[in-house]
């Protein structure tokens, strides 16, 4: 009778310890913060080419941080003639589309964007003083 205490003891010890060894992760799933973390900067001109002309000295005060915070992706744009705009951004799944949505609901699209962690190029349309002109950026970390 002893035996059959002592046996069923064991049983009990082992239930309780192999209960305690659960494989379910309660760990929260990583959460992605963007497409591409080199992104998350702030940026300043280092060469702005219009049609070939280099207009860089132009752009001296020209700023762009982009920032994400609880799944939103936001910007801070201080442009070449001072002025600060923000809003949100989005970056294409291909990573070569990245687009600026101003807080007045304005969009600006930038194409051909390349990113590391040292440089962000993209080219722009703007409207310059003989109309729509094509502006090509590259950015390094401010």
């Amino acid at each position: 009778m002893k035996k059959t205490h002592i046996v069923i003891l064991w049983a009990l010890l082992i239930g309780l310890a192999l209960q305690s060894c659960n494989n379910t992760n309660n760990d929260p799933a990583p959460t992605s913060t963007t497409t591409n973390a080199n992104l998350l900067n702030t940026w300043k001109a280092s060469q702005v080419l219009e049609s070939g002309t280099d207009i860089t000295t132009a752009y001296a005060s020209y700023r762009i941080t982009f920032a994400e915070a609880s799944g939103q992706q936001t910007f801070s744009l201080t442009t070449r003639t001072g002025t600060t705009q923000t809003g949100t951004w989005v970056l294409s799944t291909d990573q070569t589309t990245l687009t600026l949505t101003l807080a007045d609901g304005t969009s600006l699209t930038f194409s051909g964007v390349s990113i590391s962690a040292s440089e962000l190029k993209y080219t722009s349309n703007e409207t310059g003083k003989t109309g729509s002109v094509s502006v090509n950026f590259t950015l390094i970390p401010a």
